[in-house]
């Protein structure tokens, strides 16, 4: 896939972040000289146009664009902290302040940062999606908030673009409490614009048994899968058990790692 980085129509050139947010990505620079995106991507022969603006790079695909914004774990979190509301990814990964966590499956970053406040320490968020984590990953580094505990925790995800088995096959055993997986749903459960542009661009390949087994040799306490309620998927995967509201949708299979 094919991905040009350019400014805004009002810079001719790139300034300093955003320099180096290109030596990061590795992301061809195009210069904007007007035109718009069209123009661009048609001349570029770009299956993706990056823009970058001032409060981080927004991708766009025809209608649609992506940009980092904690909508959902700000949701989460304030459901915490106002009403003492249980998250409900929290309480089946079982995750406790001092807990090391390995997000597999970044998307948007919404899990990374729910788990990153609650751990209080440093989780590692993989994506194979280069678009999506260079995107993701500037767009965290430079959100700011009124809010410092949601500010703290946006800044605790570490994004890494990686496949996540290979690195996995990578990892020694037991470096991580937990292992976190959330693979791209063969059927979304609801039609979104935000998540139109990450289905596009992301993986959906299934999540393979070697992925899994790779992961209970990494953990220490627990492997968390999020699928659909009822998803065949836990089974197919060995998880010893589901967690979930019989009023969701979503459940997680959990595989606990013996001592």
């Amino acid at each position: 896939m094919k991905i040009v980085a350019t400014t805004t129509q009002s810079r001719s050139e790139p300034e300093q972040l955003f320099r180096q947010f290109l030596d990061d990505s590795g992301f061809d620079y195009w210069p904007r000289k007007g035109r718009g995106i069209k123009t661009i991507q048609r001349e570029s022969q770009a299956d993706v146009i990056l823009v970058w603006q001032e409060n981080g790079p927004v991708i766009y695909m025809g209608d649609d664009r992506l940009f980092f914004h904690p909508s959902m774990a700000k949701v989460r979190l304030s459901a915490y902290r106002n009403k003492g509301q249980t998250d409900p990814l929290i309480e089946a990964a079982g995750i406790t302040p001092g807990d090391s966590v390995l997000d597999c499956t970044l998307g948007l970053g919404a899990d990374s940062i729910v788990m990153a406040y609650f751990c209080q320490g440093p989780v590692l968020a993989l994506e194979t999606s280069s678009a999506i984590a260079y995107t993701v990953k500037w767009g965290m580094q430079l959100y700011n908030s009124v809010m410092p505990w949601l500010d703290e925790a946006i800044k605790r995800v570490n994004v890494m673009n990686r496949d996540y088995l290979s690195y996995l096959l990578s990892l020694p055993d037991r470096c991580y409490d937990v292992v976190y997986f959330d693979p791209m749903f063969r059927k979304p459960l609801f039609k979104s614009k935000t998540l139109s542009p990450v289905r596009m661009l992301g993986d959906h390949e299934p999540l393979s048994p070697e992925a899994v087994r790779e992961a209970c040799r990494v953990a220490k306490k627990r492997v968390l899968i999020k699928e659909r309620a009822g998803s065949p998927e836990f089974q197919r995967l060995g998880c010893c058990r589901t967690a979930g509201s019989v009023h969701n949708q979503v459940h997680f299979g959990i595989i606990d790692i013996e001592r």
